[in-house]
C-alpha cells in the first residue's frame, strides 16, 4: 500500500495510516505526532517542521527527514538503512 499525501496542509492526525507501507507526508505542516506510523517501511517527512520525535518509528527502513528543524535525536532509529537529514541543523544525537 502506497499513499502520497504530500502538501496536504490540513492533515493533523495520521494514526489511521498505520497500515500503509510507503507513505509520503512531505510538506504536511499540521503533523506533530508520527508515533502511530511504526509499521510504515518507507516514510517521507521532509519539511514537516512541527515534528520533534521520531523515536517510535522502529519499522521504518527508508526515512526522509530533510528540512525538519524540530528533529534533534535519531539515535533510536536502528532499523533505518537510508536516512536523509539534509537541512536538519538541530541534530545532536545520531
Amino acid at each position: 500500500h502506497t499513499l502520497n499525501l504530500s502538501y496536504c496542509q490540513g492533515i493533523t492526525d495520521v494514526s489511521a495510516l498505520r497500515r500503509v507501507t510507503t507513505l509520503n507526508l512531505s510538506y504536511c505542516q499540521g503533523i506533530t505526532d508520527v508515533s502511530a506510523l511504526r509499521r510504515v517501511t518507507t516514510l517521507y517527512l521532509s519539511c514537516c517542521q512541527r515534528i520533534t520525535d521520531v523515536s517510535a518509528l522502529h519499522g521504518v527502513h527508508t526515512l526522509n527527514l530533510s528540512c525538519c528543524p524540530g528533529i534533534t535525536d535519531v539515535s533510536a532509529l536502528h532499523s533505518v538503512t537510508t536516512l536523509n537529514l539534509r537541512g536538519c541543523t538541530n541534530i545532536v544525537h545520531r
